[in-house]
């Protein structure tokens, strides 16, 4: 029976039987709400499994209804409607950190198949949970990628209008849920946000009391939560966590004890300002927050550079802290410096400020400046974006508030910036993914 071989000490004949299980539920109609209610041997043993001792017997359980779930809309309602959930729910305890990382990993599968409404209503389920295993150091790190994914996706379906007027209580195990005053649960993604936003603000402040690997950790789940959309993005420039963006742009552009905490921070800026939203193409309108979260962010790196709050070097711009993290010998630093002025570049008034600096709108422009295939394709993503923004402010009506850059913007500047777009990443015309050619002499033995 493949059940039996699913619980096999073995781990690749334990796989295979949940290949093979999960075949047989997409073949066969039925099966699947057999095996959740344990109405067929192979549930019998399933449900059996469910109730082990054995958090490994109870995980591959899990991971094999889950993946089922996944299979059809039919399946995926199945499970929203048994008490499957409650019970995934109740592995997420710190006391047994695999098991319960495991758990929060086929949480967030689920969640992306069952929609979000349910998306949003497990984040009230798992709260009370979820604050345990982020202040947790062996669960942290894996915890908070996963929050933060799942913050994101409901902020995103909120934002979309799924049960936009959150007058229905949702409904998974076949009830509403309640907050524990006996009012449904309206899932607002607010509550869970917040707790997530206040413990990385918590991790990112300013005392420094965190330390680098956890922040590190907390970095990369900005990452994740500015991933998906500009509302999400958003988030991390939310009023009620006002020193969390200050924070990642202080680490990013300003000074920090660790290597390791610019890198990330570097990265996670690149997030919120747009690296993934906009694209190759550059596209401005998905990379910008809404207004506020522009302000926000324009603020915070301006911030993180001035003298007050102990900016890189002597910087009294964010381009000249730009310009001091490109001195950096470490091509990864270099690159993650690139990839976030790449993002930034899509607003005026950061374009503005790398055209107004010519040392730093130099480097940028030459080919040679870098060797590395990943910094040169990233100073090159750099140059296309800023022209992409250099082109958007030159054609703007004068009377236009960001028409005022115009006067920053040069016809030598503007030439420069079309020079370095046509050399492409490596000095040849067109060759943002060519490279150019090494011969290397031998001498015959």
């Amino acid at each position: 029976m493949l059940v039996e071989a699913l619980q096999d000490s073995d781990t690749g004949v334990a796989g295979e039987a949940e290949k093979g299980l999960a075949a047989q539920v997409a073949a066969r109609p039925g099966s699947f709400a057999a095996l959740l209610n344990g109405a067929s041997p192979a549930g019998q043993a399933l449900q059996g499994m469910l109730g082990s001792s054995s958090a490994t017997q109870r995980m591959r359980a899990f991971a094999l209804l889950t993946a089922t779930a996944a299979s059809s809309s039919s399946n995926t309602e199945q499970m929203k409607q048994s008490g499957v959930v409650t019970q995934l729910l109740e592995q997420l305890n710190p006391a047994d950190p695999l098991a319960c990382l495991v758990a929060l990993q086929l949480l967030q599968e689920l969640v992306i198949n069952v929609g979000g409404s349910a998306a949003r209503l497990m984040q009230q389920l798992l709260l009370p949970s979820l604050l345990q295993l982020l202040d947790d150091p062996s669960t942290a790190p894996g915890a908070f990628p996963i929050a933060a994914r799942l913050v994101a996706a409901a902020a995103l379906e909120a934002a979309g209008g799924l049960r936009s007027n959150g007058a229905a209580a949702m409904e998974v195990d076949g009830a509403a849920h309640s907050n524990g005053n006996g009012v449904a649960v309206e899932g607002q993604p607010g509550d869970a946000a917040g707790a997530l936003l206040a413990k990385m603000q918590e991790v990112l402040d300013d005392r420094g009391s965190a330390s680098a690997d956890m922040e590190v950790v907390a970095l990369d789940a900005a990452c994740q939560l500015a991933l998906p959309s500009s509302t999400s993005a958003a988030l991390l420039a939310s009023p009620g966590s006002p020193l969390l963006l200050q924070g990642i742009c202080s680490r990013a552009l300003g000074r920090t004890a660790s290597p390791a905490v610019r890198l990330a921070a570097l990265h996670a800026l690149a997030s919120v300002a747009g690296v993934e939203r906009a694209g190759e193409a550059a596209d401005r309108s998905a990379a910008l927050l809404p207004a506020a979260g522009e302000h926000a962010l324009r603020l915070a790196v301006f911030g993180a550079v001035a003298g007050a709050t102990g900016g890189v070097g002597a910087a009294r711009s964010p381009a000249e802290a730009v310009h001091g993290l490109l001195q950096q010998p470490f091509d990864d630093m270099r690159s993650g410096v690139y990839r976030c002025c790449s993002a930034l570049v899509l607003r005026p008034w950061f374009a503005a400020d790398v055209c107004n600096n010519s040392a730093l709108l130099a480097r940028l422009c030459r080919t040679d400046s870098e060797s590395g295939q990943q910094a040169c394709e990233w100073r090159h993503s750099t140059v296309m974006a800023l022209w992409a923004t250099v082109q958007y402010v030159l054609a703007l009506p004068d009377d236009a508030g960001e028409a005022r850059h115009k006067q920053q913007l040069p016809p030598a500047v503007q030439q420069q910036l079309v020079t370095a777009v046509r050399g492409g990443a490596y000095g040849v015309s067109g060759g943002r993914g060519t490279q150019q050619s090494h011969l290397v002499a031998t001498v015959p033995r």
